[in-house]
């Protein structure tokens, strides 16, 4: 499993010690990889530009902060799109609504229980592990790139050229580096310079591979039968999934 990266933002100092020995325990029983970083309030995270909200896995929320509290925190994290999920953490029942208005994926009483803590993070978790995604370092900035919205990766040099649905984007990584990293379940390779998202793919002809909006591509001979025939596998598959 990827590094989890977590944020932990509450005003008291105790109980965010407190927050840290919990997930020590909870990601080292796991052996689960996780990078964790702590604020005593809102402003101090939002202030903090090293600190990238789309490479955020979980955020951990204290509701009860001064002048920027957890609601108002939340809210201006879902405003900035970060797609990581939103613990609220809290003293009483206040804010129940609006945190179900903010889609929160959970929300723990005060004072937080280790059982009832390490389900929620564990159910998180599971939401997390099923959205794949790559990061990567672009123009020396580090970007999270989603796998579903990838249509094709292809090498140029040393560098990689991903093809997204609405962008292209480059990196610096080699095709093999890549399918063992993220494309062996959903990427199809059909040379040595290019793999396609099995999802896009609409039909290969011959040595052509044609993906849902149309673009041609060419299989070597080399790959031309495995693709056929994962192509194939990967049909089936997704057909008795959908029965």
């Amino acid at each position: 499993m990827k590094k989890i990266k977590l944020v932990v933002c509450d005003d008291e100092l105790v109980q965010r010690k407190f927050l840290g020995v919990l997930l020590e325990r909870f990601f080292k029983e796991r052996m689960i990889p996780v990078e964790i970083s702590y604020y005593g309030s809102g402003e101090e995270f939002l202030e903090n530009k090293e600190q990238d909200l789309n490479l955020t896995d979980l955020f951990l929320l204290d509701i009860f902060m001064p002048n920027l509290n957890g609601i108002e925190l939340a809210r201006e994290i879902k405003e900035r799109n970060a797609p990581g999920k939103i613990i609220f953490i809290t003293g009483g029942n206040d804010y129940v609504t609006e945190a179900f208005e903010l889609k929160a994926f959970s929300y723990i009483q005060k004072p937080v229980e280790y059982e009832k803590f390490s389900k929620v993070l564990s159910h998180a978790l599971e939401t997390v592990e099923k959205v794949k995604y790559m990061e990567v370092m672009v123009d020396r900035e580090p970007e999270r790139i989603y796998l579903e919205d990838v249509e094709y990766v292809e090498t140029m040099g040393r560098r990689l050229l991903i093809h997204l649905h609405e962008d292209d984007m480059e990196t610096y990584m080699s095709m093999k580096a890549f399918m063992d990293q993220h494309g062996k379940d959903d990427f199809l390779q059909i040379s040595r310079y290019i793999a396609v998202s099995k999802d896009c793919i609409q039909r290969i002809t011959g040595r052509s591979l044609f993906l849902q909006d149309g673009t041609e591509l060419s299989i070597s001979e080399k790959y031309l039968a495995t693709a056929r025939k994962e192509h194939t596998e990967y049909l089936h598959t997704k057909k008795m999934a959908s029965v």
